[in-house]
């Protein structure tokens, strides 16, 4: 009965954390397009899901797979979003 009640604890403790952990992991992702070394503009590296659990994967997380082709770095970026529309655009 102990043992129940402290897998149950433990499953309540993770999902409690998880929202904190993918925003940390976010928040430390740079910002695209701009590479983090030499702050030149990244291109897009996309490779391909593999399978129907690495699609759910990515759609989860948002982030664009970029690289460098002046320096050769290469890693996920976040998009930061804009603070006004361009040209009246909706």
């Amino acid at each position: 009965m102990m043992e129940l009640l402290l897998i149950g604890v433990l499953l309540v403790a993770g999902a409690m954390a998880s929202p904190w952990l993918l925003a940390r992991w976010v928040g430390r992702l740079p910002y695209a397009p701009e590479c983090p070394h030499c702050q030149t503009v990244t291109v897009t590296g996309r490779r391909r899901a593999h399978g129907p659990l690495d699609r759910v994967y990515e759609a989860l997380t948002e982030t664009a797979v970029r690289t460098c082709t002046r320096c050769g770095w290469a890693g996920r970026m976040r998009w930061r979003l804009a603070p006004e529309r361009v040209g009246g655009r909706r």
